[in-house]
């Protein structure tokens, strides 16, 4: 291939040739350089100005894109420039949609490496393909021995892996799900086989998303044909090559959801998804197909990767193109992965009840695990920092400190958990209650309390202080209404009734850094709810029961929704006022309101009132309405500071509500409001105690 020749200086430049031309250079040092160019530019500019370079990015990121995807699409290209002649430069690119604000890290990078035939020819002086991501590194071969060194090293020497909950698991022994895939022996093939009661055995589970159609399901009609035997023709590739590497890992099962599930019998699936932490957290290794893939995708995929052509001066080039995979974090709250599977609600259960995964990422394989997280690449990770601890912390509590954790680190834990789960996408949102009811069942063992729609006993007023994100999964603050009840099926006062992502407050003691909280004296008297929302520690949180059997209500002549969602009962000093306005969103200027509202003197210059709404509205029909009864239930205080040098801030916490039928005295929740004070001697305002101590003694049901 002819080597690169140096550009001579015949003019100006534009910023293509410029960047071109560093590109080929061999002087040293070079400095960084970037270039910003829309997509639809440069795809002008390579063909209209046979711009070399525009040819070169439109092509490198067609590999792994359509045009209809990059359309509108802004490109930053960027040039890292090495000052040792030891370490390679590198070219890269990085992309965004207009609409988006987040920084360019955050957005899809495409990293460009020179084929082994072109380094060392004196130009294209980039970062030479990686060992680890060679065309020989994409062979199947390769791969399985990938996996079967992770999977030997951690069931040799990973002891918090091999067991759970401070029970060792031997391998072989694990009780089989009631139904599994039976891989036959010798290529035999494949027939769906329902276990026998306590029958043990070795299987694997595939973690998928099922996208927009599910080829292949079981159903009452099919469930016979399976056990016969699944033709290998019918079965799509993404089950196939989960097949194909739990027989090369040696597991003669697999679980997969859409074939051990029936999927048109409601007891069925009822029944199979209350034993879906077991099914995880007992399985030898989970099988995640990570990037998103469909069903008749490769879990391993082959992409030609490869961008070939010729400069205008008939100098050749060739790339290979890699898309950045973003590494795995082991933080719970680290959810940015837009629309690859771990962005799925159903998906984080999943992951955190595995005690290993295998995750197929577009470009690469990741190994995850209790004890390590490792991938292929050089850049990649074969350890596990502080932070990323926090993925296990739900298992640790359990292992380390099965009943003796603090109230306010399993409350953290589970705060996070909301935090987390509630910016994942969920097609359905009334699965939002069951699609993490399995890590509810987990921290069972370890709370002292009863879960009841989200929330626990033993933290229920810190609990009840959740209120919605200052983003949403979209990046935006949620515009729709509460959803239909009917569809959640949840009450007002839990975080299941909305359908945005929710927050908790995230405070710290002065003392060791955890999270502090004060319960203001409300009373709650009693919880009534159906059986889906409602653990029961006497079945050890396998079984679901009434927590205090629901009473019919009657309301406008018709029976209350209240045996159907739930409803709260509190007894404590209610807040009475009149709105003094009309609310419609959170752009609110809050502190004005809630003093005029409620008729409390905050002095602002030392305070500060904040409010977050459960719903958001866009149009001329306000949540709130000028001159409506409203009214705050106090929840508790927490207190933050920053440093010693920092002033001491307190928070006071009361339930936004208001009236839906005054005969019943029942009430709905709106929102929440936060009240905050800040000093560098703990010296209480006049009005601190007014909000929590100035209501009347009431009892209320929430619904």
């Amino acid at each position: 291939m002819v080597s690169p020749k140096p550009l001579v200086d015949d003019g100006p430049k534009t910023q293509c040739d410029q960047l071109l031309a560093l590109l080929l250079s061999t002087h040293r040092p070079r400095p960084h350089r970037q270039h910003h160019i829309l997509w639809e530019a440069a795809v002008t500019h390579a063909t209209k100005k046979d711009c070399s370079l525009c040819k070169i990015l439109t092509d490198a990121l067609q590999v792994w894109f359509t045009p209809s995807q990059l359309k509108c699409v802004q490109l930053q290209v960027m040039l890292i420039m090495q000052q040792s002649s030891e370490k390679q430069d590198r070219l890269l690119i990085q992309f965004r949609t207009p609409a988006r604000v987040t920084p360019w890290t955050e957005g899809q990078t495409v990293n460009f490496f020179v084929d082994d035939g072109l380094c060392g020819t004196g130009g294209w002086n980039l970062m030479k393909t990686p060992a680890a991501l060679n065309k020989e590194s994409f062979a199947w071969e390769r791969k399985v021995e990938k996996m079967k060194a992770w999977l030997g090293r951690c069931r040799a020497s990973h002891e918090m892996c091999r067991s759970y909950g401070g029970v060792m698991l031997p391998e072989g022994v694990t009780v089989l799900p009631s139904r599994v895939l039976d891989l036959l022996p010798g290529n035999g093939g494949v027939r769906l086989y329902e276990s026998r009661v306590g029958e043990r055995g070795r299987y694997a589970c595939l973690s998928h998303r099922w996208g927009k159609c599910q080829p292949l399901t079981t159903t009452r009609a099919t469930l016979g044909d399976w056990k016969e035997g699944l033709p290998w023709e019918k079965i799509p590739k993404l089950f196939q090559d989960a097949i194909d590497i739990a027989r090369e890992l040696g597991v003669r099962y697999l679980w997969i959801d859409s074939l051990c599930i029936v999927q048109d019998d409601a007891e069925d699936w009822y029944r199979e998804s209350r034993k879906m932490c077991a099914i995880y957290q007992n399985a030898v290794v989970t099988v995640a197909g990570t990037a998103g893939f469909g069903c008749e995708d490769s879990l391993v995929p082959t992409r030609e990767r490869t961008v070939a052509g010729k400069l205008k001066d008939g100098t050749g080039y060739r790339f290979e193109v890699r898309l950045m995979d973003k590494h795995l974090s082991g933080s719970p709250s680290h959810v940015h992965f837009g629309k690859t599977l771990l962005g799925r609600g159903w998906v984080y259960q999943e992951r955190l009840l595995s005690r290993r995964i295998i995750h197929c990422c577009s470009d690469e394989l990741v190994w995850e695990c209790m004890e390590s997280v490792e991938c292929e690449c050089p850049e990649g990770v074969s350890w596990l920092t502080t932070a990323d601890r926090s993925r296990l912390e739900i298992k640790a509590i359990q292992t380390r400190l099965p009943r003796e954790a603090p109230v306010s680190e399993q409350r953290r834990v589970w705060h996070d958990m909301v935090r987390a789960y509630t910016a994942l996408d969920l097609t359905k949102i009334s699965d939002r209650a069951v699609a993490i009811l399995g890590l509810a069942v987990e921290i069972q063992h370890s709370r002292k309390g009863l879960y009841t729609a989200g929330l626990w006993e033993d933290s229920f007023l810190c609990d009840l202080a959740w209120h919605t994100g200052t983003a949403t999964r979209r990046g935006k603050r949620p515009t729709d209404p509460r959803p239909n009840r009917d569809t959640t099926k949840a009450p007002t006062w839990s975080w299941l009734s909305v359908g945005t992502c929710c927050e908790y407050w995230s405070r710290s003691d002065l003392g060791n850094g955890e999270p502090w909280w004060e319960d203001s004296g409300t009373v709650v008297e009693k919880i009534e709810l159906p059986p889906y929302h409602t653990l029961s520690a006497a079945a050890q949180g396998l079984g679901l029961v009434h927590m205090i059997p629901a009473t019919n209500l009657k309301v406008d002549g018709g029976t209350s929704r209240l045996t159907t969602h739930g409803c709260l009962t509190l007894k404590g000093n209610l807040l009475a006022g009149t709105s003094s306005q009309s609310v419609h969103n959170d752009t609110l200027e809050w502190a004005g309101w809630f003093q005029r509202s409620f008729g409390i003197d905050l002095n602002l210059q030392e305070s500060r009132a904040r409010g977050f709404l459960d719903i958001q509205t866009t149009n001329e029909e306000p949540i709130i309405r000028q001159g409506q009864a409203v009214f705050g239930m106090p929840l508790g205080t927490s207190i933050d500071t920053e440093g010693i040098l920092d002033p001491i801030y307190r928070y006071r916490y009361l339930l936004l509500l208001v009236l839906v039928d005054a005969d019943e005295q029942l009430y709905e929740r709106v929102g929440m409001i936060e009240l905050a004070h800040g000093d560098y001697q703990w010296k209480a305002p006049a009005w601190w105690d007014i909000p929590f101590e100035a209501g009347t003694m009431t009892t209320i049901r929430i619904i």
